[in-house]
């Protein structure tokens, strides 16, 4: 069989397959408390993914009481803070840096010679997407064997919080390449914040398998994730500070960053990211 065949049947596999009805049956499972079901589940990734345990807080991993809670495992040590945390943006997550830099007439890039708008991804919300039509952006994988919480990647003031629903697409780098508008097709959080920097937008996007988004601020239910939810949240004055969790996800998913200004990057570590990693900086000019 050969390589671009596979790359056919699975992107066919992508529309074909009820992505709510499974991902809602993984979710279930990997909820199961049942000790000998969530030991053989946890020890299997463990070995499927060489999940290494050093900087958890937790050591052994048989002690969290299912497999979502040993998937959604804390840090010891927490987010370290940047040098300069008044003008750098650092990684939100344990994450690939897939793509990254302006964004250029309304439009984002998803994958080499792929594009989307960024409109759609914003929900057709017009005044949020002319807040960052000049701006830059950050696109972060998460592969299964990453740490799956999401930090503040500069201090800021919660103002929005939208829940969109949409597809689950698995979001891979052969997804990316070819499933048209994916980011702007799955379903997600939008979270936006308000700096000194100006506004920045923290947006989870949901995958395959992903049994949920959860954030720290606003639990929508069941019956809300039907529809289009946002909320107006800048009376309450919701200071978030560099490093806070602002949530999580229940499986492997992207993070995409907006900035209102023009960012310049500056990655020394390469595109591999760990949590609280120079993602760049904010210059006077800009």
């Amino acid at each position: 069989m050969s390589l671009k065949f596979k790359i056919r049947f699975f992107l066919l596999s992508q529309y074909l397959l009820p992505q709510h009805l499974l991902s809602r049956l993984i979710g279930r499972l990997a909820d199961c408390e049942i000790t000998w079901i969530k030991n053989i589940l946890i020890q299997a990734f463990i070995k499927r993914f060489n999940i290494k345990l050093e900087q958890a807080k937790i050591k052994d991993p048989y002690a969290h009481k299912s497999f979502n809670a040993f998937f959604i495992r804390e840090l010891a040590d927490g987010f370290p803070l940047s040098l300069d945390s008044s003008k750098t943006l650092c990684s939100p997550a344990e994450a690939l840096l897939s793509e990254y830099g302006a964004i250029t007439q309304g439009q984002l890039i998803q994958a080499k010679a792929r594009e989307y708008s960024l409109e759609c991804l914003l929900a057709q919300e017009t005044a949020l997407a002319a807040l960052f039509k000049n701006g830059s952006f950050a696109t972060l994988y998460l592969a299964p064997f990453n740490y799956h919480r999401v930090h503040m990647p500069i201090d800021g003031q919660l103002e929005t919080i939208m829940y969109v629903p949409g597809k689950l697409f698995s979001v891979n780098l052969i997804t990316a390449a070819h499933v048209p508008e994916l980011f702007a097709k799955n379903e997600r959080l939008i979270m936006i914040f308000n700096t000194h920097l100006g506004k920045l937008a923290v947006i989870m996007v949901g995958a395959m398998l992903v049994a949920g988004i959860k954030n720290h601020f606003i639990d929508f239910t069941a019956a809300e994730k039907k529809s289009l939810q946002k909320r107006d949240v800048s009376h309450q004055n919701i200071a978030v500070k560099q490093g806070d969790e602002l949530g999580y996800f229940d499986f492997g998913s992207t993070v995409i960053l907006l900035t209102e200004r023009i960012f310049q990057f500056d990655i020394p570590g390469g595109p591999g990211l760990q949590l609280g990693d120079r993602l760049g900086f904010f210059t006077e000019s800009t």
